[in-house]
């Protein structure tokens, strides 16, 4: 079977981690700025340093990705447009979204945006793949939870481009439909702010165990087959990690993606192999197997365990080392039963006064700082010091605003327009001579006006068009002639404001926000319930079970996936309800629902009041509360079965679900106890 070329595709949570994901080999990476991504956490870029990263990137021949995947409230969404409108500015090669309002924002007022799916918005199975394709959006980046020979049939059938992660964390809760962390400690996955309570020790029918802690993937070995499938990206995750574990990762899959056709040579395997364990990473999964993912025994913190508190006191850490420890490594302290501590660089440690650069295994040394701890906990190594990209973080560019020129040039007149400056044209007449010898050539007009763009501009794109019959131009007058468009060029810039068409795109989005009227709630009584999740081999057997229902006289649906309009596709008349985790955060939600042919929807579990309240005021869908869903369900074999307590005492309750064949996990205690993590 023929390869296909991968986009290796690499985490950033900084300028650093971008260049040390560059510097080891990678195609493109995706970043965060401060608000509206996934990781809150991480350190994520202001207008300025994603403006010159994009720039850097884009110079270097390299793409990035923007993440703009978490679930907007109604209170939010013109911030949201203000700030899609600054990255249509700062042009990323796409944005990585998870709520659909955001899809009907940028296909109405910021169209210039590509959009790729984002693996919180759960699509799991082809049938969401050709709906998603349906709305404009151009990639995929599926569930994790996913067999290879899932991803296999997905890829063969998708009209548009398949994202797999290859190497990384894994979330115990199928993407999109985690609740866990919002009820347990106030911080919501859907929102960003993951506390990662699967991760801690919970009291269980047999015992204090980790029963949702994820193994790690590494898909290492599977490199050749994904190729060979056409998968077109591959995806590390890890943006709250360091330049070390992303130049490492990165590095290590690209030699593999760079060897020859064919099985991967023993020796460069066992190479790459090396740098991943070398990575700070978990115990590992290799490969697609949601039923080997789960490794209840061993406490989920990331990283390799390299030290124990032996003593707290108010100026520092007296700490035993049980692997080699240095200076300028990243630790992150965490207690016995898995909960997250804090992370720090070791910066300083001393033994009986005497200052240390380095510990060995067993020996002991006192770290100064001021650390929530105590006796028993454990150091676990997160990052190693020798990957330092910061001076060349510091020494990037700042951002030019792009322009694209359109010349076209003869023999006896040259022209030149600017496609963010309309009514601009730029003429000049001349008179060259027949080219004998060596003609003129477009790409030698493009390089030299590309080159010539003064601060703040930067020729994006440059089109040379030549006419008439080919004519003798020397260097020196193509360099003359640059000098003179710029000259006249930049006149008309200084009175042209290039946010112009961003802040109307704003205002118009703004004056879209008006009072709905979504009229009376449709009777939902006897409706078959589509399963948010189904398998891609399980699609015929319900695909047959809908067209039953529907030869029955069935009209109304309860959907929880995209799938499931794929599968009603054809259908009489219905009535769609959407419930979670396909429910409404916001308005333009709401009228994307509205345009796919939804009669109602079910308000998000996660809605604040006061956000509820703004959202009903301006839905033209009829919305309506739901039963609380699962506070998370998992492909995973998770055991055990029964009623479990979490450190603060809530009483949580996991069963098999046989119609999703998913485990799931439900709340019992009345008292929502929160911001206990």
């Amino acid at each position: 079977m023929k390869r296909t070329i991968c986009e290796l595709l690499a985490p950033a949570g900084n300028a650093e981690c971008a260049l040390a994901a560059l510097d080891a080999g990678a195609d493109a990476v995706y970043c965060g700025l401060g608000r509206f991504n996934a990781r809150c956490r991480a350190e994520n870029f202001d207008e300025e340093k994603l403006g010159a990263l994009i720039d850097h990137m884009h110079r270097k021949g390299k793409k990035l990705y923007l993440t703009f995947n978490t679930l907007l409230f109604e209170e939010e969404l013109e911030s949201a447009a203000e700030m899609l409108a600054l990255l249509v500015r700062l042009k990323p090669d796409a944005l990585i979204v998870h709520d659909p309002g955001v899809i009907f924002m940028v296909r109405k007022f910021f169209p210039s945006l590509k959009l790729h799916g984002s693996t919180q918005m759960g699509i799991h199975n082809s049938a969401g793949v050709a709906v998603l394709a349906g709305m404009g959006v151009e990639r995929v980046i599926l569930e994790r939870q996913l067999t290879f020979r899932e991803i296999e049939r997905i890829v063969k059938r998708s009209p548009i481009e398949i994202e797999v992660f290859i190497h990384g964390s894994l979330c115990c809760s199928l993407s999109g439909r985690c609740l866990l962390s919002a009820e347990l400690c106030g911080g919501s996955g859907n929102r960003g702010c993951c506390k990662q309570p699967c991760r801690r020790a919970f009291e269980t029918p047999r015992g204090r165990l980790f029963p949702l802690s994820m193994r790690d993937l590494n898909a290492l070995e599977m490199i050749p087959r994904l190729m060979e499938l056409g998968v077109s990206s591959l995806k590390i995750e890890g943006r709250l990690r360091g330049p070390d574990y992303v130049w490492k990762s990165v590095r290590a899959y690209r030699m593999v993606l760079d060897s020859p056709p064919g099985p991967v040579l023993p020796e460069l395997f066992q190479e790459a192999s090396a740098l991943l364990r070398a990575s700070s990473a978990r115990n590992e999964l290799p490969g697609f197997e949601p039923e080997k993912m789960t490794d209840p025994r061993r406490i989920g913190v990331f990283g390799r365990q390299a030290a124990a508190v032996e003593k707290v006191t108010r100026r520092g850490l007296l700490i035993k080392a049980e692997t080699k420890v240095h200076l300028g490594d990243r630790f992150r302290l965490a207690p016995p039963d898995g909960g997250e501590g804090e992370s720090f660089s070791l910066i300083a440690m001393d033994n009986a006064g005497v200052k240390k650069t380095s510990l060995r295994k067993g020996e002991t040394a006192f770290v100064p700082g001021n650390f929530t701890a105590a006796p028993g906990w454990s150091l676990f190594k997160i990052g190693e010091n020798g990957f330092d990209f910061s001076r060349q973080a510091a020494a990037l560019p700042p951002r030019r605003e792009p322009l694209h020129l359109y010349l076209e040039c003869s023999a006896d007149e040259w022209t030149c327009r600017i496609g963010e400056l309309p009514g601009f044209l730029w003429r000049r007449e001349l008179a060259l001579g027949p080219a004998e010898q060596h003609p003129a050539t477009p790409e030698a007009i493009e390089k030299t006006f590309a080159a010539g763009a003064p601060a703040p501009w930067s020729a994006a794109g440059v089109s040379a068009t030549l006419k008439g019959e080919p004519f003798f131009l020397p260097p020196a007058l193509l360099k003359g002639l640059r000098r003179e468009f710029w000259a006249c060029a930049l006149g008309a810039l200084k009175e042209v404001d290039v946010k112009q068409a961003a802040a109307e795109a704003v205002r118009a989005f703004a004056a879209s926000l008006v009072p709905g009227a979504p009229g009376p709630l449709p009777d939902l009584a006897g409706a078959f319930e589509i399963p948010a999740f189904i398998a891609e081999e399980d699609l015929p057997f319900w695909k047959r079970k809908i067209d039953s229902a529907l030869r029955q006289g069935v009209r109304v649906f309860r959907i929880g996936g995209f799938h499931a309009l794929k599968l009603l596709e054809g259908a009489p008349k219905c009535v769609i309800a959407g419930v979670f985790p396909l429910s409404v955060t916001n308005s333009r939600c709401a009228a994307l629902f509205r345009e796919l042919g939804f009669a109602c929807a079910a308000l998000s579990p996660e809605l604040p009041e006061r956000s509820a309240a703004l959202l009903r005021e301006r839905s033209d869908l009829p919305l309506f509360p739901d039963v609380p869903p699962p506070l998370l369900v998992s492909r995973a074999v998770i055991s055990p079965e029964g009623v479990w307590h979490d450190r603060s005492g809530v009483e949580l309750r996991l069963g098999f679900d046989p119609v999703e064949k998913l485990w799931k996990l439900r709340k019992l205690a009345v008292e929502k106890k929160q911001n206990k993590c």
